[in-house]
């Protein structure tokens, strides 16, 4: 698996039409409790069963936030195709990863939604397996306890021997690449954490993977946040967009 780090990491507004190259994965940021944001312009795009779901949500932010992030994502996935946000239908695949159901022009692409408190990120590729996590850092979350869990026992004693102040992150880092993996590959935490072997050092974090084929990228999408996005085959170009709610033509807003 390779790892590489993308520097000056940039989130821009798209442009009006956004084309996806065969060679690019495109990341979406939606901070899902900007006041900004139009709730009911989101919920309007939603199916009865998402409408129906978020109405089992106990509190009020859960539920706004979950309407924003499906309402983010059929904005974002009817751009690529000229289609109805409201139109999109679903389905789940073979892995049990959820798939665009819209016929031949739905098939070539691939996405995986991942939220976290108050962000939500989407990426987008054509034709490839991939998955996307985002974690927001807490200080009050017992770390060391989720490690000793869930960790191998040669990533809990590389934790435990870096300096305190390096811990809290290289947790997340960690967590976040075996998260985004298992997505990818359509397990989830119901599969193996030992097949992404984490190297923690006070340098920094590497992430070794016991699985070929397998691009990872690690990355801060912003302050209290931390991201990690895994594609199957080689590496890949990273675009980096902003969902900042519709506009009036019920399209995402664009530079």
């Amino acid at each position: 698996m390779s790892n590489s780090l993308p520097s000056g990491l940039m989130w821009s507004l798209p442009q009006e039409h956004v084309d996806l190259g065969e060679n690019e994965v495109h990341l979406w940021s939606t901070q899902m409790d900007d006041a900004g944001l139009c709730v009911e312009c989101c919920r309007n795009l939603l199916s009865s069963e998402e409408r129906e779901r978020a109405l089992r949500f106990r509190f009020e932010t859960d539920r706004r936030r979950y309407i924003v992030a499906h309402g983010a994502l059929r904005s974002i996935l009817a751009s690529y195709m000229n289609a109805n946000p409201a139109d999109l239908q679903f389905s789940i695949g073979s892995n049990g990863k959820p798939k665009l159901a819209l016929g031949p022009a739905a098939e070539k692409f691939e996405f995986n939604l991942s939220h976290s408190h108050a962000v939500s990120l989407l990426a987008v590729i054509h034709g490839r397996e991939i998955g996307v996590d985002v974690e927001h850092v807490r200080e009050d979350f017992p770390f060391e306890e989720v490690a000793e869990r869930f960790f191998t026992p040669k990533e809990v004693i590389a934790l435990r021997a870096l300096s305190s102040r390096l811990q809290r992150e290289a947790f997340y880092k960690c967590w976040t690449s075996k998260e985004a993996f298992l997505k990818a590959k359509g397990t989830g935490l119901s599969g193996e954490l030992d097949e992404v072997e984490i190297v923690l050092t006070d340098e920094g974090v590497q992430i070794k993977g016991t699985v070929p084929n397998w691009c990872l990228i690690q990355f801060d999408p912003c302050d209290g946040y931390v991201g990690a996005v895994v594609v199957e085959g080689h590496a890949c170009e990273i675009k980096c967009y902003r969902w900042e709610g519709l506009n009036t033509q019920g399209s995402h807003r664009h530079s």
